[in-house]
């Protein structure tokens, strides 16, 4: 493993993956030719997307994660579909979030979340596929002495089409690669595609089929020791004290490191080791206030902001407060939602190795820059110190986003024994009590009917906690948070295409010490159930059949209609 660069610029070096075993190892200037970036074998890099081996195997770089939804293959797809390769010889690779930042963050966002993974990628990679076809095209035209405008491409294959002549990717990847990259690259009109859309096998299920897969569960590197963690029980809390010389003496037992404020850490040869270490620990924790807070408390606070006067408005239109003094029959219900946690099969994880001028992490996450940061600030190490290697997820689901607490963790670990690689792996145990939670919500929906059995009012208070609050508290507006009203606010169609005359959303924030975290789909789970729940007792109170209820309040949404009419 190279450990150190030396100063090059950005065209100089590139990264090989293959994330598994020892771990990802940095491409470097290999001098086969002038300008030419190139990947860990030599092969030349067409651009930061596509590598071409001699071979004719294609590697396309997936900047965003694989945590079995299946984007590492659709995004090849999409590559695939405009460099016009051949899908049987595709391979990919991950690049590292370090070597994106020192190429002026040539591959964009790593950030995998609410389905954005090939959403807001597709475009700019399949100009990445788009343009290296163009450059391989003219690098075969170049040689032939032909126009380009004369030669096609399909399946790796450059046909110029007045003789007949072809040649391969593999055979003029080298001359492509040394060409300067097209400034206007027009895609396919998708009447054209062959690969995008269509069903193909995906490249991750053949390793997970036969156990080849590694995950960040799996990574064994050389010397490695393993690492099992408690943090404080409660939120909030710290660690006040522990007996490291109870534990010691016990088998393959290395070390003892309190980790921040508020965690204590068992390194051993082996992780079961560690933990049964650290079971017998003796631990005192200084629980804090947050010690006293139960579930029935919280439940009792946001009881309370249900009927509070202040709560943000996000949908409101007519008199609620008229029409609810005007119905011939009110009905109200209260809803609850609990915490969930992601609970992904993978627990927590990571593998840190830190000596005063490098530090590298390996790790699954859903956001290789995000972990890269968290690297940075435990490590202490300047960006050109840093590396993460990103693996596959076995599961995420939200958790591995926006928080990278367990790769703070191993990093700090990891310094307290310099040249050591420790991986840190959270028990079961420690997953489900230091989660990010799906946001604890109430709900109050009051309705107003009239003497034919109409809906004329309709007021839905939230009361629960925000995630944005507590995550990217800047995106709050003007306090609100709009992803609280998520199916219920005005910028879609109100609650799934029901029409109310008379309508008021609002929502009581109320922010428990239990961090809330995104949490596939978030909080459209608890608002449908919220409305879909109301609508039944709607009906049941107008004594009217449950789908004709809902039909009249579609009648003005066609589209929603027919979804219910299906």
């Amino acid at each position: 493993m190279i450990t150190k660069l030396p100063k090059i610029d950005r065209r100089s070096f590139i990264v090989g993956t293959g994330t598994v075993g020892a771990g990802l190892a940095l491409g470097l200037q290999i001098p086969f030719g002038a300008s030419v970036v190139r990947a860990q074998d030599g092969s030349p890099e067409i651009n930061v997307w596509v590598v071409i081996r001699p071979d004719d195997t294609v590697v396309i770089r997936i900047a965003r994660s694989e945590m079995g939804q299946g984007t590492l293959t659709g995004l090849a797809q999409m590559v695939c579909e405009e460099l016009e390769c051949d899908w049987s010889k595709v391979t990919t690779e991950y690049p590292t979030p370090g070597q994106s930042v020192a190429r002026k963050r040539a591959w964009g966002d790593f950030s995998t979340g609410g389905s954005r993974g090939i959403r807001t990628s597709q475009e700019y990679v399949r100009k990445g596929g788009a343009a290296a076809r163009m450059m391989l095209v003219q690098a075969a035209a170049n040689a032939w002495g032909v126009p380009a405008s004369e030669c096609s491409a399909a399946n790796s294959v450059i046909t110029h089409k007045p003789s007949g002549r072809t040649t391969t990717y593999g055979k003029v990847a080298e001359a492509a690669a040394k060409l300067t990259p097209p400034a206007d690259v027009p895609l396919k009109d998708p009447k054209d595609w062959k690969l995008i859309g269509k069903s193909v096998k995906r490249l991750d299920t053949t390793p997970k089929v036969t156990g080849a897969q590694v995950y960040g569960f799996d990574l064994k590197l050389p010397g490695m020791l393993n690492a099992a963690i408690k943090d404080c029980p409660v939120f909030g809390g710290k660690l006040k004290s522990f007996e490291a010389a109870r534990v010691t003496g016990m088998p393959g037992v290395k070390h003892v490191v309190r980790v921040g404020d508020s965690a204590v850490a068992v390194v051993a040869d082996t992780w079961w080791r560690a933990k049964t270490a650290l079971d017998a620990l003796p631990i005192v924790w200084d629980e804090g206030p947050n010690a006293k807070v139960s579930s029935a408390t919280i439940a009792d606070m946001l009881k309370a902001g249900l009927d509070a006067d202040q709560a943000f408005v996000r949908n409101q239109n007519g008199d609620v407060k008229a029409a609810m003094a005007g119905a011939s029959k009110k009905v109200e219900a209260v809803y609850a939602y609990p915490f969930q946690n992601h609970a992904p099969m993978e627990p927590m994880n990571a593998t840190a190795k830190y000596t005063p001028d490098r530090c590298e992490v390996w790790v699954p996450t859903q956001n290789g820059e995000a972990a890269f940061a968290a690297t940075l600030a435990a490590s202490g190490l300047p960006a050109d110190k840093c590396e993460v290697y990103k693996m596959n997820a076995g599961g995420a689901f939200g958790r591995r986003g926006a928080f990278h607490d367990f790769v703070t963790q191993a990093v700090l670990i990891a310094k307290e024994i310099p040249g050591t690689p420790v991986k840190l792996l959270w028990s079961r145990e420690e997953d489900m009590t230091h989660g990010k939670y799906h946001p604890v919500m109430q709900a109050k929906l009051s309705g107003a009917l009239d003497a034919a059995g109409n809906l004329t009012g309709l007021h839905c208070r939230l009361s629960g906690q925000s995630i944005i609050a507590a995550v990217f508290p800047q995106n709050l507006q003007e306090g609100r948070d709009n992803l609280a009203f998520q199916g219920l606010d005005p910028s879609g169609d109100f609650a799934f295409g029901y029409t109310v005359p008379n309508l008021l959303i609002d929502h009581a924030m109320r922010n428990t010490h239990v961090p809330p975290g995104f949490w596939r789909g978030v909080n459209i789970n608890q608002n449908a159930i919220f409305m879909e729940c109301f609508m039944d007792e709607l009906a049941h109170a107008a004594g009217q059949d449950a789908l004709e209820f809902r039909r009249k309040l579609m009648a003005k949404h066609p589209k929603h209609l027919a979804v219910l009419n299906a």
